[in-house]
């Protein structure tokens, strides 16, 4: 195995050329310098013959740009933001962008740390879901001048953001069942909050409120004896519709009721905020609302780009709309 990396110096040293020079040629920039055809083969080729392998990162820190994005998110195994992810890497590739993709598992303590170390790695910008608020995040990205797009969750009212209204989008869940709910279940995960989760939550009551529609707020663990118990006592209070807030809840909130062999939609219905390719498997389809996860992504790269641009224009808030997908369980 080779003990040490290929240095231009290497390079040098076997040919007794200066290191300046095999730099000229290696970039491509020979014959602007007047080196001749064939020092410029030589070099090539010990180049090759070494397997020399340009050291793209410290090349990047002389040019002050590293053509790296550091993404930062909330939770990876959660499919939004796998899908936002794959999203906004296609979108940085298309750009000649590469991306560092870290998840805070929504633990504040990590989100400090993992940010530190990708301004350490010279990211050229930051893409953020946070999990803590900005006074928290504040003495950590003023140590960088380097530019910050928040996406799902808003950060800096003075910073760009792609996402959705969660309030407003969650409140318009409660008018979509196919009948006026007798009472409504408001199902959130373990940990409520959560800045999108706490919206979905209040948009909800909300709703529920302005309609007169009694109500009852419940987390849903990862246990199912837990979650089964927990529904089965929502149903005998009287819950007759639920509002999952995410699609992980969705799916607890299903099994248990297919274990408590409670038919949809004839005596219970169930709506999902975020949707979820499992869902169309399911006996009935599992309605949900679904975010343009595509579009926020290619968004928040734009946004990205132009602030890389040392843009002037004022900060932007984008709101992008949902689509609801109708599919039975509602």
């Amino acid at each position: 195995m080779k003990s040490k990396r290929t240095s231009l110096a290497d390079i040098a040293e076997s040919l007794n050329v200066s290191k300046s020079t095999v730099s000229f040629v290696l970039n491509g920039k020979g014959k602007q310098f007047n080196i001749s055809e064939n020092t410029q083969k030589l070099i090539l080729d010990k180049a090759k013959e070494l397997n020399y392998v340009p050291n793209y990162f410290a090349k990047g820190l002389r040019e002050g740009k590293t053509q790296t994005i550091g993404l930062v998110l909330a939770d990876i195994s959660n499919p939004f933001y796998s899908e936002l992810s794959k999203a906004i890497q296609e979108s940085l590739y298309e750009k000649g962008y590469s991306l560092f993709i870290v998840s805070t598992n929504d633990d504040s303590t990590m989100e400090l740390k993992l940010i530190r170390d990708l301004i350490l790695r010279s990211v050229d910008a930051l893409i953020i879901a946070p999990c803590n608020g900005i006074p928290a995040l504040k003495p950590v990205l003023d140590e960088t001048p380097i530019p910050v797009v928040w996406v799902d969750r808003i950060g800096d009212e003075f910073a760009d953001f792609v996402g959705v209204d969660n309030y407003m989008e969650a409140a318009m869940l409660v008018k979509r069942f196919s009948v006026k709910p007798k009472k409504v279940g408001i199902l959130h995960p373990k940990r409520s909050d959560v800045m999108t989760i706490q919206l979905r939550i209040d948009g909800t009551k909300s709703a529920c409120e302005k309609q007169s529609i009694p109500f009852e707020l419940a987390s849903l663990s990862d246990k199912h004896k837990d979650s089964v118990d927990r529904i089965k006592q929502m149903i005998d209070d009287g819950v007759d519709s639920f509002v999952a807030l995410n699609n992980k809840v969705a799916l607890h909130a299903i099994n248990a009721l297919n274990i408590l062999k409670v038919e949809i939609p004839k005596k219970v219905r169930i709506i999902s905020f975020d949707d979820s390719e499992a869902f169309s498997y399911f006996a009935p389809p599992v309605t949900a609302l679904s975010q343009p996860v595509n579009g926020i992504g290619k968004e928040t790269v734009e946004r990205l780009m132009d602030r890389l641009k040392e843009s002037t224009e004022n900060r932007k808030h984008l709101m992008m709309e949902c689509s609801f997908i109708e599919r039975g369980s509602h």
